[in-house]
């Protein structure tokens, strides 16, 4: 999980401020926030209008980096907003998916669970359950959840079991077969 500040109000007067710090937790259904002192999470769930999503998304990674969109994915046109090296999809005007590659910018970014780039397949195993795609066109695939909606999905650096996780993904993407 990655972690930042964001000012929340502790009592009901609005000039009393405190920092709080917030960890960013990838998720299945969306992203979670993490109140890092209580344990509290808050989902920012796929559906989210996007000027809202990009809005909390930007107040724990910072501003978005680039805007970009491809017409011709699989699901129909997707717009991209780039936080470093994770992304945020969005399909007529919703939060719908994300990305996360390897970079040095968000590397800290983890499930709950602490999978995130850079975890070795045996790690990943002990604490989620994921089948790895035989057929993928476009490497060593895994998927979580099963046919269901809530599960994330990546490829590893091979397929030994030793291999660490390159990318990582939840919702609607446009990756290309």
């Amino acid at each position: 999980m990655a972690e930042a500040e964001a000012d929340q109000t502790v009592d009901a007067k609005p000039e009393k401020q405190d920092t709080v710090k917030i960890a960013v937790a990838l998720d299945g259904e969306g992203l979670r926030f993490v109140n890092a002192t209580t344990g509290s999470t808050r989902l920012l769930a796929f559906g989210t209008e996007r000027a809202t999503a990009e809005q909390a998304i930007a107040a724990q990674l910072g501003p978005v980096d680039s805007r970009t969109s491809n017409q011709e994915c699989g699901a129909g046109p997707v717009d991209f907003s780039q936080f470093g090296d994770f992304t945020a999809n969005f399909q007529d005007g919703k939060f719908v998916g994300w990305a996360l590659s390897d970079g040095d910018k968000n590397s800290d970014l983890t499930t709950m669970s602490g999978i995130g780039i850079g975890t070795e397949r045996t790690t990943m195993a002990q604490s989620i359950t994921f089948e790895i795609d035989d057929d993928s066109s476009i490497g060593t695939e895994f998927h979580t959840g099963g046919d269901g909606a809530g599960g994330l999905s990546g490829l590893l650096d091979s397929d030994a079991q030793d291999a660490r996780i390159t990318d990582l993904w939840a919702g609607t993407n446009c990756i290309f077969r």
